[in-house]
């Protein structure tokens, strides 16, 4: 029996597997699968193509527009417009530029912007105006929108790893180079009537208050563009404020307060006065004259209140007012001047002193003051820059401002 079953069993699967492969096997034989190619990988471009990309279509848009049109305020009128010309020559563009005053620049767009014209592409002036003038009257686009150069973009390459604005929001008015000087106010004297001694004597801002200076200083007032980042940085300085201001328009100590830059330069050169504080870029034109052998320095000495960074003038901010009149062309200017390049080119083609840049990439200092450069390592207080003391600026003016006008 059991061989029988085992039998009938084997039978019984076979029928069965005949069965299942009649219903259910396809009598056609399968082919062997096709090996397919993998499809062609299309190269990413890096980073420094696709900028590339971007930068000749910016320079192709530029050209298209033909134009670029730059107010330079104060002393930027006189400095940076070499560069300016060779901004031109090297793309081909043609560059409008419109100099004078700070004030008078910043008056100038925002009539324009008030009549709904708008025909400047960047701008340049002292710090003030902008913080009370433009800045409140929404005149101005944050800078950073127009970065694209990665020389600009990449932090690492600035003073201190970041960018450095001038303005409360952090975001209007870039300040793209500094003065690195001890705290001296930017005093200039003349050497035929200011001593060794005297000089040795000096080691406090305080000490410009002594007596025996009355009547012997020339000083722009807090009224004028050119010496407000005086009274601002005294003002929030921790280690002088207010009570300096006091001392210093007081009719004790009789300054000659004038805001014509001929006559303060003059007064000094010519021995009117025996020197001058607060006279913002009046110190410049001295320092020119001096190269030319005029009796006048500016005094470059450790005071106990420390260093200072300083990036109060038209030489140090650059601004774009919105609704630029030739977009693509602004936004070259804007990338070629803060990249190296520009940055170097501002340093050794400068028609008389430059201001030292931020950037820590270019090594040439050119026509910078050795006195202004900075010493690396050394600290520096940088008050135009810090977002909480920057708020105080327009305190700090209106306080100069009435202790000037309550002694006049």
């Amino acid at each position: 029996m059991t061989g029988k079953r085992f039998g009938l069993l084997g039978v019984t699967l076979g029928a069965m597997a005949l069965a299942l492969a009649a219903c259910g096997a396809d009598p056609t034989p399968t082919p062997s699968a096709t090996p397919v190619a993998p499809a062609a990988l299309t190269p990413t471009p890096d980073a420094a193509a696709l900028f590339q990309a971007e930068w000749e279509a910016l320079i192709a848009g530029a050209q298209a527009e033909g134009e670029v049109s730059l107010v330079f305020g104060g002393a930027a009128g006189r400095n940076y417009r070499p560069i300016a010309e060779f901004f031109g020559e090297k793309f081909g563009i043609e560059v409008i530029i419109a100099t004078g005053s700070g004030s008078a620049g910043v008056e100038r767009v925002l009539a324009e912007q008030q009549a709904g014209r708008y025909l400047v592409d960047a701008m340049y002036g002292g710090a003030t105006p902008v913080a009370t003038r433009m800045i409140p009257a929404n005149a101005l686009t944050p800078i950073a929108e127009l970065f694209m150069h990665p020389e600009v973009t990449d932090q690492s390459l600035w003073y201190g790893g970041t960018h450095w604005y001038t303005d409360p929001e952090q975001q209007f008015q870039f300040s793209f180079a500094a003065d690195a000087r001890p705290m001296n106010l930017s005093m200039v004297y003349n050497t035929d009537l200011v001593s060794q001694d005297d000089i040795d004597g000096l080691n406090s801002v305080f000490d410009y208050l002594d007596p025996k200076w009355k009547g012997k200083i020339v000083a722009h007032s807090p009224l004028s563009g050119g010496g407000r980042g005086t009274y601002y940085t005294v003002y929030v300085h921790p280690d002088i404020g207010p009570s300096w201001i006091d001392g210093f328009v007081s009719p004790e100590l009789d300054v000659t307060f004038n805001d014509e830059r001929r006559f303060v330069v003059d007064g000094i050169a010519k021995g009117k006065f025996h020197m001058g504080v607060a006279i913002g870029g009046s110190g410049n034109d001295l320092d020119s004259l001096s190269t030319l052998g005029a009796p006048v320095k500016r005094i470059v000495k450790e005071f106990k209140e420390g260093g200072i960074l300083s990036a109060s003038s038209s030489t140090h901010n650059m601004t774009v007012p919105i609704n630029q009149a030739h977009p693509n062309a602004a936004k070259l200017w804007v990338n070629w001047f803060l990249s190296k390049e520009g940055q170097t080119m501002m340093q050794t083609m400068a028609e008389v002193v430059s201001e030292p840049t931020l950037r820590l990439d270019v090594t040439d200092w050119g026509k910078t003051a050795e006195a202004d450069r900075r010493v690396e390592g050394k600290p520096y207080y940088f008050p135009g820059t810090d977002p909480e003391l920057v708020g105080k600026r327009q305190e700090a003016l209106d306080y100069a401002t009435a202790a000037y006008e309550a002694t006049r």
